[in-house]
């Protein structure tokens, strides 16, 4: 179409051939067309193109031109021979332990009692009677006697005592302690003697005395001298000792059911070392919990007696002062000693401070030296 200006535009004219355009611009596309020869060219264009496409048919695809798709034939060889001859012996292996493993370790485990477990990383692992046999009786020594502990009937009170004496005879006050004590059956545990010159002596023990005797051996350490001060007192320990043989003796029960689960190794490598491992723990919290009752039982059979005793001190008055001589003797080897340690101290000085002092100089020469012959 030329550059001039038309009424109406190519679509109007394509949809005024298909009739889609409106009763008033229908109207003056058709007034355009009559005048203008070049629309009219479009419009003929435009009616070939449609009825072109109008009289066109798709045509259906010739069966006969298409090749045949062949049906593939099945394979004659079964699928089993493409396997690998290591499949088949994995699948034989497997068959093996599902028929004949499996069962039977169902079975064992069926018929098994559980023994107990073992606490091991918080992890409870179940020991049964076919992993860890239990050993024929003959070979667990019987309980001896010696470990059946029975509690004592009556209360069990820990004593302990201290007194504070006062003595003119001091030198004999030693010997009357080690005679008092061989006579009660007890022990010295612990001795101090103190002798300041210019003061009273004093002496001071920690003896353990049998519980029964200690009211005896008070009333005869008090005849040494003058008492000034005596404290006892008594702390009843039997429910705690009654709870540490229950501890105890569980501990053993314990002890014996593990060894016997470890006296024959026939089980797993892992059940053994676990009950191995427990075993030893027990063993060490019953070797801690004797301790504790020999402790409370020697604790409760001797009576612990802190003993002061001190010397009735009287000072001595030198109404004679000291010779001239004496004092003066006394003033030279002051001296002299000061002197000595004044002439130590300035070698330590210099000791310490002669490598830092040699290295400041040794920086500081050629700065100096040079400001000194500027300056001179």
């Amino acid at each position: 179409m030329s550059e001039h200006r038309h009424a109406i535009a190519p679509e109007e004219i394509m949809a005024y051939l298909d009739g889609e355009l409106a009763s008033g611009r229908a109207a003056e596309a058709m007034t355009h067309l009559e005048r203008c020869p070049e629309c009219q060219s479009l419009a003929g264009d435009l009616r070939r193109l449609s009825h072109a496409l109008t009289e066109w048919r798709v045509e259906a695809p010739n069966q006969l031109a298409a090749p045949a798709m062949e049906t593939p034939k099945p394979s004659r060889h079964p699928l089993w021979r493409a396997l690998p001859a290591w499949a088949f012996v994995a699948a034989g292996a497997a068959l093996i332990l599902a028929l004949v493993v499996v069962p039977r370790n169902a079975a064992r485990r069926q018929g098994d009692a559980l023994v107990g477990s073992v606490n091991l990383g918080g992890l409870t692992q179940p020991i049964y009677r076919s992993a860890l046999p239990a050993p024929p009786p003959a070979a667990t020594p019987p309980p001896q006697a010696a470990d059946k502990i029975e509690p004592s009937s009556g209360p069990m009170i820990e004593r302990t005592a201290q007194i504070t004496l006062i003595t003119h005879d001091f030198d004999q006050v030693r010997a009357r302690i080690d005679a008092i004590l061989a006579r009660r059956h007890g022990y010295l545990a612990e001795l101090t003697v103190n002798a300041p010159e210019g003061s009273g002596r004093s002496l001071n023990a920690s003896l353990r005395v049998p519980a029964a005797q200690l009211d005896s051996a008070l009333a005869e350490f008090k005849q040494i001298g003058r008492v000034e001060s005596e404290t006892q007192s008594g702390q009843d320990v039997s429910k705690q000792y009654v709870d540490l043989l229950a501890r105890l003796a569980n501990a053993r029960n314990t002890a014996q059911r593990l060894t016997q689960l470890v006296a024959q190794r026939t089980g797993k490598l892992s059940d053994v070392l676990e009950v191995e491992t427990a075993l030893g723990r027990v063993q060490g919290e019953i070797e801690q919990m004797e301790a504790e009752r020999k402790n409370t039982e020697a604790q409760v059979a001797y009576a612990s007696l802190q003993l002061n005793v001190s010397e009735n001190y009287q000072a001595q008055l030198h109404v004679a002062p000291d010779s001239t001589l004496i004092r003066l003797r006394n003033a030279a080897i002051e001296g002299y000693r000061s002197m000595t340690d004044g002439v130590i101290d300035a070698a330590l000085l210099v000791v310490a401070y002669a490598p830092s002092m040699l290295l400041w100089a040794a920086l500081l020469f050629f700065p100096m030296r040079a400001l000194w012959r500027r300056f001179r």
